[in-house]
């Protein structure tokens, strides 16, 4: 977490941030507002998103992720 912005989360290196409730994944580094969407559903009031909203996954990216599910 940013010390000076506790909206702004950082993943650590070859880390990028997943939404525990979508699993909708984001890049190694997000600034927390409002989420108007969840899982591609308009929400009737918007959510005020917590850096515990997120989980730290491997990069699906990266040269070394191995996606276990497949």
């Amino acid at each position: 977490m940013d010390t000076n912005n506790s909206d702004h989360i950082i993943a650590g290196e070859g880390k990028v941030f997943r939404r525990i409730s979508d699993g909708f994944v984001f890049s190694n580094e997000i600034y927390l507002g409002y989420t108007y969407y969840l899982g591609g559903e308009k929400l009737i009031e918007p959510l005020r998103e917590l850096p515990e909203h997120f989980e730290e996954i491997d990069d699906p990216d990266s040269e070394e992720y191995v996606d276990l599910e497949d």
